[in-house]
């Protein structure tokens, strides 16, 4: 995980540079993997994370299109605060979050769902992809909720009518493909539903992972740095970790393929869909940095 931290910092310095741009797959999840290590007890330049984060909130908060404001768009706004519920939240942030809540209703469609703006699916799988983006955003949604009399009234109320919707859609929820649908729904029934049904689905998680010790973006698929990551970051959140089998043979899997600057070689996960196979600079950086949050959330404190 330490290999990785100084790849994210330099990946998400140059894309700020070139694209000044926030984007959801880019610098929320570097904010998310060093705010997380740097809670954890990691060695992190705090001046520049606090700089990465102070201008991402600053640029969600203020980019507009076509007069509007987007909060950075949609899964953008979601990754942000998820990237902050491991620490203090910061006062911009606390300011932000009333816009977060004001475009999650404007975006939110009739049925409760959501859709990124350029979501990636499997084709002929659109209910499942929107169930994945609902469901980030309710975990997203969850968090603002423990911040409770922080946010004010009127979003606190927002935040309950979207979450009660985006819950009953999720009620006809059926099994998916891919396996990011299966740990979002293991969190989604730890946050809102019992215990017993989030055991459930945990250990039809775990019976996913491959020989390698990773997990592949569709069930039965290869084994994907990127989704390997958002599975242990699901298991630490379900209280797994060192003295767990299947949170080391993920740790041996992730330290067998990292490489020696630090990153995880991750497709474009076009390539599961549209695209053919391809590894670039973005889903590369994505992908680590779900390595670097899932290896963080099942590792002992330091």
């Amino acid at each position: 995980m330490e290999n990785a931290l100084p790849f994210l910092e330099k990946s998400s310095a140059a894309w700020r540079a070139e694209r000044k741009c926030v984007t959801c797959h880019q610098v929320p999840f570097a904010v998310w993997a060093l705010t997380a290590a740097k809670d954890r007890g990691f060695a992190v330049d705090a001046a520049k994370l606090d700089d990465l984060a102070g201008w991402a909130f600053h640029f969600c908060a203020t980019n507009e299109e076509k007069g509007e404001r987007t909060g950075g768009f949609h899964l953008t706004s979601a990754f942000m605060i998820l990237s902050q519920s491991a620490a203090g939240v910061r006062a911009d942030a606390l300011k932000t979050y009333p816009l977060f809540e004001t475009l999650f209703a404007k975006r939110q469609k009739p049925d409760g769902s959501w859709r990124e703006g350029r979501q990636v699916r499997i084709e002929g799988a659109q209910r499942e992809a929107d169930e994945v983006d609902t469901m980030w955003t309710l975990l997203a949604i969850r968090a603002l909720e423990r911040l409770g009399d922080r946010l004010p009234a009127e979003v606190r109320k927002g935040l309950t009518g979207e979450r009660d919707r985006a819950r009953t859609f999720l009620g006809a929820a059926k099994p998916g493909t891919r396996v990011d649908w299966l740990l979002l729904r293991v969190l989604v029934a730890k946050e809102y539903e019992t215990p017993e049904r989030a055991q459930e689905l945990l250990r039809e998680l775990l019976a996913q992972q491959n020989a390698d010790g990773g997990w592949g973006y569709v069930r039965g698929g290869t084994s994907y740095a990127h989704t390997t990551g958002e599975c242990l970051y699901c298991l630490g959140a379900m209280g797994l970790g060192e003295d767990n089998p299947a949170v080391r043979r993920a740790w041996k899997h992730l330290v067998r393929t990292q490489q020696p600057d630090g990153r995880w070689h991750a497709p474009s996960r076009e390539t599961f869909s549209t695209k053919p196979d391809r590894v670039h600079g973005p889903s590369t950086h994505w992908g680590t940095a779900w390595a670097a949050i899932g290896l963080r959330h099942t590792l002992p404190a330091k």
